[in-house]
């Protein structure tokens, strides 16, 4: 199991690593909003990753400049976000704290999102930043909390 969930961590960091940006934006699906705070987008997240909404998760997924959505190909966003929902995975969480994160001003946020995974507890860093239009997208996961020990 852990060699599956570390290949998979793998893949997820060279499909990230080969985004160079795309040729076509993704169109907003109908009631996808911004969100108006860093526990909001973490939570929304959270869920799309559970439901396997991997469109829906990369309209949440970004950095200050917007979602991965607006810049790399559908396909590519889809392969990401299935990843990190693969990793993910739960029967149960938590948004345990939310700190600013020194040097980055009042426009990111570390969360600490406490996982449950068969009978296991994890504590998984989520870095969230504001976007230029005023929304939350998660910008980071600390995947390698959740693999390293299993």
């Amino acid at each position: 199991m852990r060699s599956w969930r570390i290949r998979l961590l793998a893949f997820a960091l060279l499909a990230g690593a080969a985004a160079c940006g795309g040729t076509g934006r993704m169109a907003a699906p109908s009631g996808m909003a911004p969100a108006a705070a860093p526990a909001q987008v973490v939570e929304q997240f959270m869920r799309l990753a559970g439901a396997n909404d991997y469109t829906r998760m990369g309209y949440l997924f970004g950095t200050r400049e917007g979602a991965i959505t607006t810049r790399d190909p559908e396909q590519q966003v889809e392969r990401r976000m299935y990843a990190i929902a693969n990793i993910l995975k739960n029967e149960r969480f938590v948004i345990r704290g939310e700190q600013p994160i020194p040097g980055r001003g009042p426009d990111a946020e570390q969360l600490t999102v406490q996982l449950t995974q068969n009978g296991r507890t994890v504590d998984v860093p989520f870095v969230v930043v504001r976007t230029a239009a005023g929304g939350w997208l998660v910008e980071q996961v600390d995947l390698e909390a959740v693999t390293k020990s299993q």
